[in-house]
């Protein structure tokens, strides 16, 4: 809010309501802000997961199962 908020509980005019709201510019980069931060990215893998069998070698799947244990 750009105003602080009514000490009273009378009516306000619409002037003194809309004075009190934040900038329209600022609202909408707000909104967007947060649109983009709940929404997960599609091709978002959780950490430690690995799908592709790249690592086939013992020591660093062993690395990773030691590291997942860590997670849990």
């Amino acid at each position: 809010m750009r105003a602080p908020p009514p000490r009273s509980k009378a009516a306000l005019s619409e002037r003194d309501f809309l004075a009190a709201l934040p900038a329209m510019n600022t609202t909408a980069t707000v909104l967007a802000v947060l649109w983009v931060l709940r929404n997960e990215p599609l091709d978002m893998r959780p950490l430690g997961h690995f799908p592709d069998r790249h690592f086939t070698e013992a020591q660093p799947r062993f690395l990773i199962r030691r590291f997942r244990r860590r997670l849990r």
